[in-house]
């Protein structure tokens, strides 16, 4: 049996968030593939700097899904730190890995020990992708709530939350007016 050709997809969010981020990520990848004597491709590390998980409108998600599904099919294996790298919607989650499963494409989520080839795969994907969305949900409110008390024009907050409510769509976020 041949070793497996990992890729590795990364991201960060930028918020609070190092940059740093990606390179721990990829370590921890290159680590998990390592321990299950299985092969990182350096030319497919694929990462996204200081972008939200909310929207799979992203560079380097969109060049990994086209290597995975292209018809050369360059690796076996995605490799990831955790669900909320790949997306922070629960659609989305499921969504991304049913077109990888059915390109033949295998994902694992080295930190949580979320593996696309086990029994309970899209069960752990639905947990997780749950608990990836509402974190998100949260976060969002918790940054709201924590800019009420600031001493920021009015025309200031409202643009902040405008800018909540776009990246947000649908989600119920209102503005503090």
């Amino acid at each position: 049996m041949s070793r497996l050709r990992c890729a590795i997809y990364s991201r960060f969010s930028g918020d609070r968030q190092s940059p740093t981020s990606i390179d721990d990520q990829v370590r921890k990848c290159r680590a998990y593939a390592e321990r299950h004597d299985w092969s990182v491709l350096d030319d497919h590390l694929y990462s996204d700097e200081a972008i939200c998980g909310d929207s799979t409108d992203r560079a380097g998600l969109h060049k990994l899904l086209a290597a995975a599904t292209g018809s050369a099919r360059p690796f076996d294996c995605i490799l990831i730190d955790d669900t909320s790298r790949l997306t922070r919607k629960l659609a989305d989650a499921l969504n991304l890995y049913e077109r990888l499963s059915f390109a033949g494409i295998r994902v694992v989520a080295v930190s949580q020990g979320v593996d696309s080839d086990s029994s309970q795969a899209e069960l752990l994907i639905g947990v997780h992708g749950l608990i990836d969305a509402v974190y998100w949900r949260e976060l969002g409110q918790k940054r709201i709530e924590e800019c009420k008390g600031l001493p920021f024009a009015d025309s200031t907050r409202e643009a902040g939350a405008s800018a909540i409510r776009q990246s947000r769509t649908g989600t119920g976020v209102r503005s503090w007016k």
